[in-house]
């Protein structure tokens, strides 16, 4: 598989006052149809929270699915604007992000904003650095003309020498004739059926698989996401259970999500994981080479407690570490969580169905800021809910906006009537937030 570099621009983005410009090293592609990199830090920041963005630019004829980014942030927790078609890692102060399958292609002679939010918890205003990046242009010999890509159906562990491998065909083009699967990034078997299993491996170690079809034309699709499996311990081999981890802190990053760090657990055998615990009840998982995590969906101005245990190859479980509290901050508005869009604008438009005009409302907005990712509005009219937008889903999925929305809405083919028209939105723990202004419009006649 041929690699190539990406263009890269990160860009932190971020509220509050004062400035501060960060040069960072770049470099331009030595070819003038190949991908280069660069790299920058600009805008405003504060030291409670900054936005940012990871710019790809592709200037190849073929398409790049199977890209990883990379950069350093000073300090802080990094957070994903859109979880839906990003995996993103951090340890320590070195973030990855990469696309999850095939939602976040960089087209031929294209560009791919990631938005990230960098959360620096008091401790200064948060810089970049370090901006690169590495891709597969058209996931192998596919020539881009199909995206569709295999996904995991379920894999899991067997015993400490064998996994079972299933995924979900691809979808279009070209009949499937068989499968490539790979072990951490070496060819292992081609298969016809959507599953296998591999054995011979060592107990208590940690693979990476992943899987591309070829079709009946030759060609080969993308990789699928790495299936990422660990083998049970050997029988005998795992006597005790993991070292509790160390130096748990909990921080909040704004009203609705918590960031929390501690140092790496050790075990006899192997460290494969790790839980996080609120107020007793386990809420999320994090992987082995995890040292940090961010917890969200919570509620505004409260108090919460942490505790995280290890996991190892054989399924035992450390003792909790020392509890960790922290307190979300209170709203932006101080109304209880309930931020409203700003900025509401509506105006009228009108299009042909054949013979009959169809009257639009065009609605516009700002994004409510600090209180957890927004994917879902619901419009109302004359005081009735009538329809509700979500984002981050749907083929193709349809990118969660971070500053600025706007949709339409089909209010029918009568002309002259009016109509009040507002908005809100369901903020990220949940619950819906204020109304925006409300606005009176009438169609045209």
């Amino acid at each position: 598989m041929s690699r190539k570099r990406i263009a890269l621009a990160c860009a932190a983005v971020v509220v509050g006052v004062g400035s501060v410009v960060i040069p960072v090293a770049a470099n331009a592609g030595e070819e003038e149809d190949g991908l280069g990199a660069a790299c920058r830090v600009a805008d405003q920041a504060t030291v409670w929270w900054a936005s940012g963005e990871v710019s790809l630019a592709n200037k190849g004829d073929r398409p790049v699915r199977d890209w990883t980014a990379e950069f350093d942030v000073s300090q802080g927790q990094v957070t994903l604007d859109n979880p839906w078609a990003y995996e993103l890692r951090q340890v320590g102060k070195h973030v990855t992000v990469k696309p999850i399958a095939d939602r976040a292609d960089v087209a031929a002679k294209g560009n791919r904003a990631v938005k990230v939010g960098i959360n620096p918890a008091g401790k200064g205003i948060p810089k970049i650095t370090g901006c690169r990046v590495k891709g597969a242009a058209g996931g192998g010999s596919d020539t881009g003309t199909n995206t569709s890509v295999p996904a995991d159906g379920g894999s899991f562990v067997k015993d400490d020498t064998a996994v079972h491998l299933m995924w979900k065909p691809p979808t279009g083009g070209a009949e499937v004739v068989r499968y490539e699967v790979f072990q951490d990034g070496k060819q292992v078997k081609t298969v016809k059926d959507t599953m296998t299993d591999i054995e011979r491996l060592a107990p208590a170690t940690r693979y990476a698989f992943k899987v591309r079809a070829v079709r009946a034309d030759g060609r080969t699709t993308g990789f699928s996401k790495d299936i990422v499996l660990t083998t049970l311990a050997a029988p005998g081999q795992d006597k005790a259970k993991p070292v509790i981890p160390a130096d748990l802190e909990a921080t909040a990053s704004g009203p609705y999500q918590a960031s929390l760090r501690w140092r790496a657990a050790t075990d006899d055998v192997a460290v494969t994981g790790y839980r996080i615990y609120r107020d007793g009840t386990k809420v999320q998982e994090a992987d082995a080479k995890a040292t940090s995590a961010t917890v969200s969906g919570l509620t505004a101005s409260t108090a919460y407690r942490f505790k995280v245990t290890a996991v190892d190859a054989s399924g035992k479980e450390s003792d909790p570490t020392r509890e960790a509290q922290a307190t979300t901050t209170a709203a932006p508005d101080g109304n209880g969580g309930k931020a409203a869009p700003g900025d509401f604008a509506a105006t009228t438009a009108t299009k042909q169905d054949g013979g009959v005009t169809q009257h639009y409302l065009n609605l516009a907005w700002s994004v409510p800021q600090g209180v957890g990712q927004i994917t879902t509005y619901q419009v109302y009219l004359n005081g009735k809910p009538a329809q509700t937008f979500m984002w981050g889903t749907g083929d193709p999925v349809l990118p969660v906006p971070t500053t600025k929305g706007s949709r339409e809405v089909l209010v029918g083919s009568h002309p002259g009537t009016t109509y009040s028209v507002k908005i809100r939105a369901r903020l990220g723990d949940g619950t819906w937030g204020a109304f925006s202004r409300e606005l009176t419009v009438k169609t045209g006649s």
